[in-house]
């Protein structure tokens, strides 16, 4: 069975692009390297000892996703406290509950991507982008075997990255950035062609 891998808050995601990768609109970039606060209470249903924590930093931080892309380091995912979290504060957080409620049904996950200003060249700079956790399904990582039934935190959340980063979803199967993904499938986790080509567009 497949689940909505995420979906953005906030933003225009243009579904079924004939040009493969979509870039959230307007265009938007980060100044420099984006800070995400990984959520230090983990996730309930991961067993790997660490409730998944340090994978999930690792993964997000990983020269497989977006860090590996080719543009330099775009993403610094560290393990802290997430009890301020605010929407719009500038601070990037990703909640392994979702305390606004949004992400119900098929959604896995979901980022607030709306959070931008115009710089004085008329290009567009994001200042924050949070992430909330569907607790509806049951969390895994590669540290412990898959039921069948889960879903493997590192991939949607380096899909969830994407989305931080500034890209929509691509209608390219297999790519980490389209928009739904199985259970036990951590393919997502590491980048492909068509995310590399979007990242690399973009920055």
């Amino acid at each position: 069975m497949k689940k909505i891998l995420a979906f953005t808050v906030l933003a225009l995601i243009v579904a079924g692009s004939l040009s493969a990768y979509v870039l959230l609109s307007p265009r938007r970039t980060w100044d420099g390297v984006a800070t995400l606060v990984v959520d230090s209470r983990g996730w309930s249903s991961v067993g790997d000892g660490d409730l998944g924590r340090t994978r999930t930093r690792n993964a997000i931080n990983s020269s497989s996703a977006w860090n590996g892309a080719g543009t330099g380091t775009r993403i610094s995912a560290v393990s802290g406290s997430v009890s301020g979290f605010r929407l719009g504060d500038g601070t990037a957080m990703l909640n392994s509950g979702d305390p606004l409620r949004v992400c119900t049904g098929s959604c896995l996950a979901a980022t607030f991507t709306g959070y931008y200003t115009q710089r004085s060249n008329g290009t567009y700079r994001i200042y924050d982008a949070d992430m909330v956790t569907n607790t509806a399904y049951n969390w895994a990582t590669l540290g412990e075997a898959c039921s069948g039934t889960e879903f493997y935190l590192e991939g949607v959340m380096v899909h969830e990255t994407g989305h931080l980063l500034g890209l929509g979803h691509s209608s390219v199967g297999g790519a980490t950035m389209y928009p739904s993904v199985s259970a036990c499938n951590n393919g997502p986790a590491t980048i492909e062609t068509d995310d590399r080509n979007a990242i690399n567009d973009l920055y």
